[in-house]
């Protein structure tokens, strides 16, 4: 039987009884039965869930029974293709935050960072609104790509001064209340001003359904805080 893989515009993982697929192309989540799905593992590498054991036939018709609906939708392709293992995203357990460090240790709110805060939140708004958001997310992963290949390491210490920056003026233009995809792509835009280029992280709860997006660079949380990112779990890093 054929192996498959995921789509490049498709991302799982697992949380709890149920597995989580973000389309990037249609923009939503889905939710499926854990249990429902697990001969996938058998033709799917990286496959969240563990197939039961059973007979080659009893096996292989289970998978195809699962494999018909993905298929349908584009998520999964043959490996020959080139499609991705669909093991989950690793992420590195938060640990510390730099939000609300409060504006002794932020950067001063010159005319280039008052600019540089304006330009990146009125482009993460115009962005999100006009453009389909798997062109957001892969513009954003191609800059990224662009700066890792140069070997530089994040100053966490000028990010935290420019972090506080941005959150007091942040204050003036927008809300971060249900506004998480914006105030996280505005933040990567303003850091990306100053050549720093942390991880955009994407996680989910699934009973209920939650979503969520915040900033983080190894195991510290840019704009949000240890305890909340930690109740999710993370489906896609960019």
């Amino acid at each position: 039987m054929a192996r498959y893989g995921l789509a490049t515009h498709v991302f799982v993982c697992r949380d709890e009884d149920y597995i989580v697929v973000l389309d990037l192309k249609q923009d939503r989540y889905f939710a499926l039965e854990a249990a429902k799905t697990a001969m996938l593992a058998t033709v799917v590498p990286g496959w969240p869930v563990t197939a039961q054991q059973g007979t080659n036939a009893v096996v292989g018709k289970a998978a195809e029974e699962a494999l018909r609906p993905l298929l349908r939708q584009g998520w999964l392709l043959e490996e020959s293709t080139g499609a991705r293992k669909a093991t989950p995203v690793s992420v590195p357990r938060p640990e510390t935050q730099l939000t609300g460090e409060g504006d002794s240790r932020s950067e001063k709110l010159g005319l280039r960072t008052l600019f540089a805060f304006v330009v990146a939140s009125v482009f993460a708004r115009a962005a999100l609104r006009f453009w389909p958001f798997d062109r957001v997310v892969r513009r954003v992963a191609q800059r990224k790509a662009r700066y890792s290949s140069s070997n530089e390491l994040l100053d966490l210490e000028r990010a935290r001064r420019l972090i506080g920056a941005f959150e007091r003026m942040r204050v003036f233009l927008f809300s971060t209340r249900d506004e998480c995809l914006h105030d996280s792509l505005a933040m990567l835009e303003f850091l990306a001003g100053y050549r720093i280029f942390p991880t955009w992280v994407f996680g989910v709860r699934a009973r209920p359904f939650v979503a969520h997006c915040w900033v983080q660079h190894e195991d510290v949380v840019f704009n949000d805080t240890v305890e909340h990112v930690s109740t999710y779990v993370p489906i896609m890093a960019v």
